[in-house]
């Protein structure tokens, strides 16, 4: 998994992602508004946000037609992101 992790912070828009989620580890945000917050178009944000959810980095949620995305609660994979920001490995 960690393997893995370590790729994809490789991509900048991935990062990105990634960061604001470990930020803002409560936050709960649609694919638009995630987009805005990484400065990005959303069609380039949604397969990110698919390929995090796949991975198991973040969680997705659905309330009717609406789409929600949130930070993982696996202490796992939350203790390797948070040594992938602090120490730079990416």
């Amino acid at each position: 998994m960690k393997d893995k992790l370590e790729r994809i912070m490789k991509d900048k828009l991935m990062k990105d992602v990634v960061s604001f989620f470990f930020q803002n580890q409560s936050s709960v945000d649609s694919a638009s508004g995630i987009s805005a917050w990484v400065c990005s178009r959303r069609g380039n944000v949604q397969p990110v946000l698919d390929e995090l959810v796949k991975l198991g980095v973040l969680e997705e949620d659905s309330i009717g037609s609406a789409k929600g995305y949130c930070y993982t609660r696996d202490m796992k994979i939350m203790n390797i992101i948070e040594d992938l920001m602090k120490n730079g490995k990416n």
